[in-house]
């Protein structure tokens, strides 16, 4: 796990209600443990994925980017930079410290400007430094920027380092489904993510899950197929014997690499259709995405990102429920206005906010406040200890007992599962190969049994 300065064994730190609750160490972590362990058990179990689940598997970064990332992004893609595409990039980020949301909203608003106004030319800067650029070459940048970040989220990379690059959200799948009781509803994941790696880690795993779409040549966007679940039958019958086991639904709410618009009119009426293809095959004129840019919390009314963020909000204000969020860094104002308001008119709901080094960085700070051994029973400002100004800094300090914020290394989707209860041992609940084995122990048990009875007649 990762190494925080000044300290021997800490790990993080674990906040509810605005105190720290737990220093989270090697040897101690069972408070962290056991909180994540009641939460599992809630009746209605929502978990929200970020960017920071891929951090380990090298997704692009949006922030602090140099243009010299950007332009490595970019060429990483199989694209030409032009000579107009380094000036554009040294206007809009002079400071070459830039963030993608801001150049991308940037160069969105140019063009918007541009077709509004039926300008050939914008011009950037004032008097001797003024520049103009066409409007093809400010189209040509955002569609290379928006095609190089689609491609950098193909994951995991074929050149990944790592030799089981899936491992860990394998595990963490499994746990989150094999700890939950039987007689609970399904869990419900959602992600901002478009990358693939949550259906490959599930299909690995053999875990079947619903994701909105019908058919399986022609799969189609079909929102009606989350009210369908998974059960065994017999097989001769088609009786139902019981619900299947390790089933959940996946909700994709900033669209996927291998999702695709198309126009059809085959029934007589035009409707706009969502389609699945292979991953990598959509055309950048036709995506279905939300782009890292301002213009998001808007395109996230339109179909079909509407209808999924419903869903959303369908899920957290139901009674008993809990939201884990880890990799989410709060920075999307829509789905923070569901989980803000839910909170506001939901007193039966949990939110668990992870994430590693959003609350005091990654630093001496951090540090400081894991080595302290008054700050269990505190808050984090009354021993001193200086909190970001971020919205997961904001939920550390919040006094509600309804959040807890876990913090530190110990927050890296890699090391989540750490904190993960194993079946059958902290939450008495037997896994089913455990089962299984118990099955065929009695049958072979009673076919002795048998046996010497049939002898000795």
């Amino acid at each position: 796990m990762g190494e925080v300065p000044e300290t021997d064994n800490g790990l993080g730190l674990f906040v509810v209600g605005g105190k720290v609750k737990s220093i989270v160490t090697e040897n101690d972590r069972q408070v962290v443990v056991d909180y994540v362990a009641s939460l599992l058990q809630v009746h209605n179990l929502v978990i929200l994925i970020g960017s920071g689940a891929s951090f380990h598997l090298d997704s692009p970064q949006t922030r602090n980017l140099k243009n010299e990332a950007v332009i490595d992004l970019i060429e990483s893609a199989s694209q030409t930079i032009e000579t107009a595409d380094l000036a554009l990039l040294s206007f809009l980020n002079p400071n070459d410290s830039g963030d993608l949301e801001k150049l991308l909203n940037g160069l969105q608003l140019a063009a918007s400007l541009a077709e509004q106004a039926a300008l050939s030319n914008v011009t950037f800067g004032e008097g001797a430094l003024a520049k103009s650029f066409t409007r093809d070459q400010i189209n040509s940048l955002k569609g290379k920027i928006n095609v190089a970040f689609a491609k950098a989220c193909e994951l995991p990379r074929r050149d990944s380092s790592l030799a089981d690059p899936l491992a860990a959200h394998r595990q963490f799948f499994s746990r989150i489904v094999r700890s939950r009781r039987s007689n609970l509803p399904r869990t419900k994941v959602f992600t901002t993510n478009y990358d693939l790696v949550i259906e490959r880690a599930l299909d690995q795993l053999g875990y079947p899950y619903i994701d909105g779409f019908s058919g399986t040549v022609d799969r189609r966007l079909n929102l009606a197929y989350y009210g369908l679940d998974f059960h065994r039958v017999e097989t001769a019958s088609q009786q139902v014997v019981a619900r299947a086991d390790s089933a959940l639904y996946l909700h994709k709410i900033h669209g996927s690499l291998n999702w695709k618009a198309v126009v059809d009119g085959s029934a007589g009426v035009t409707t706009l259709e969502v389609v699945q293809v292979a991953e990598g095959t959509a055309s950048i004129d036709e995506p279905v995405l939300i782009y890292p840019t301002t213009a998001k919390e808007g395109d996230s009314l339109s179909y079909p990102y509407s209808d999924l963020m419903r869903l959303l909000s369908d899920a957290v204000q139901q009674n008993d429920t809990a939201v884990i969020t880890i990799g989410y860094g709060y920075s999307d104002p829509h789905i923070n206005r569901i989980l803000l308001r839910s909170l506001a008119i939901n007193p039966a709901l949990n939110v668990l906010a992870i994430d590693p080094f959003a609350v005091l960085g990654n630093g001496p700070e951090l540090g400081k406040a894991i080595s302290d051994d008054d700050l269990v029973g505190r808050t984090l400002a009354a021993r001193g200890h200086s909190v970001l100004n971020t919205p997961i800094g904001a939920l550390a300090a919040a006094n509600d007992s309804r959040i807890a914020v876990l913090t530190g290394p110990v927050g890296k989707f890699e090391n989540i599962v750490e904190l993960l209860p194993e079946p059958g041992l902290e939450l008495n609940v037997t896994p089913p190969a455990a089962v299984m084995t118990l099955i065929e122990s009695l049958e072979r048990f009673t076919a002795n049994e048998t046996s010497r009875s049939g002898k000795q007649a």
